[in-house]
């Protein structure tokens, strides 16, 4: 049978193990931050503690494409920015009056 709690991923190792009830209570009380890493030892995966709380890390959650919200949602094509103007054109000085 699989050993029920959680471990807690440290910059020293895994330390536990703890009971769920008293993982949720350190996270509440802010002792353990929500990005902080678990083993389950039921499983003997990783989680978050944010996804042991019930809630998705924003850096975890793959971006939703704009189809899934609605299928005739196409995203603008960037406009190009309008053509440099042409450096004005030196003055046409052949119907000058010249002296000389």
């Amino acid at each position: 049978m699989p050993i029920p709690g959680y471990k807690i991923l440290t910059k020293d190792g895994l330390k536990g193990p703890y009971q769920k009830s008293s993982i949720l209570k350190a996270i509440t009380s802010a002792v353990i931050p929500l990005n902080a890493r678990l083993l389950d030892l039921a499983t003997g995966k990783y989680l978050s503690a944010a996804e042991l709380v019930g809630e998705q890390s924003e850096a975890r959650r793959p971006p939703r494409p704009l189809e899934q919200y609605d299928p005739d949602v196409t995203m603008p094509m960037r406009e190009d920015p309008p053509p440099a103007k042409a450096p004005p054109s030196p003055p046409d000085d052949s119907n000058e009056l010249k002296l000389g």
